[in-house]
């Protein structure tokens, strides 16, 4: 039977504990891969750390999951691909303003 102090979370499989005793981590992983990435992260050294499996044995290396539900096919745009006229709006415009304009005397 699987203890569910040493392993509270039913997803991750992987325990890591290092630290002193009275300042101790513990942190969990899914697979080799995170647990890799956080020790190359925090520089931590293999010596200095306790490892657990919820099986007894390291976890082989997980393949991305597909996904349950199939992606939909984007709709496609009725507009042009640019060839056409862009849409511009402008705030305070001043080529459309007329303005008075003082003389040199």
């Amino acid at each position: 039977m699987i203890s569910t102090e040493l392993f509270p979370y039913e997803t991750f499989p992987i325990r890591l504990e290092f630290g002193e005793k009275k300042n101790t981590t513990v942190s969990y992983f899914q697979c080799e891969e995170h647990l890799q990435k956080y020790l190359e992260r925090y520089k931590l050294d293999k010596r200095t750390i306790k490892l657990d499996y919820r099986d007894g044995e390291p976890t082989k290396s997980s393949e991305k999951r597909k996904r349950s539900v199939e992606q939909k096919p984007k709709p496609k745009s009725n507009r042009s691909s640019g060839a056409g006229k862009k849409r511009t709006t402008r705030v305070d415009s001043t080529r459309n303003t007329v303005g008075t304009t003082k003389r040199k005397k």
